[in-house]
């Protein structure tokens, strides 16, 4: 039996790799590549005599060293866990949790391009998001979720 087979016949009725366990592999690498860069950071100024900088920067080696090799565990964890279900389960949180994510993203980027055109502002009342143009002087608004009316100044 080959190494391909053998491979296959381990994984089976294991999580494997999802969303979530990619996500924590390159946090877990990025947190891995932010304690190499303190360290050359500790050593560039412990070189210039700046101990308590060159101490502050160990230290956060440390911890970034820490938590990279936490979450690599997590992710071998996941990765090789039977218990199926509750790793779905988990896959599907962090989904939604990057799916609101990227809408607030992308709704910060909308608000930024047309930053020029139009003012974007909160219902009193419900908190919905109203966007009026710009440069209109004072203007009487209508809440289209709560139709709650008023005035405000674009």
């Amino acid at each position: 039996m080959n190494l391909r087979n053998r491979l296959y016949r381990f994984m089976q009725g294991r999580n494997g790799v999802d969303a979530l366990s990619v996500f924590l592999n390159r946090l877990s690498f990025g947190c891995l590549i932010g304690a190499i860069l303190f360290t050359f950071l500790s050593v560039l100024f412990l070189r210039r005599e700046a101990t308590t900088a060159s101490t502050v920067f160990q230290v956060l080696y440390f911890i970034a060293y820490g938590i990279g090799i936490i979450l690599l565990v997590l992710w071998f964890f996941r990765v090789f866990s039977k218990n199926v279900a509750k790793r779905q389960a988990e896959n599907t949180r962090h989904l939604y949790r990057m799916q609101k994510l990227r809408r607030k993203w992308a709704s910060v980027k909308q608000q930024w391009k047309d930053r020029k055109t139009y003012k974007y502002f909160r219902c009193p009342q419900c908190r919905q998001k109203i966007r009026a143009p710009r440069h209109k002087g004072k203007i009487r608004v209508t809440c289209s979720k709560c139709s709650h009316i008023f005035i405000t100044k674009t």
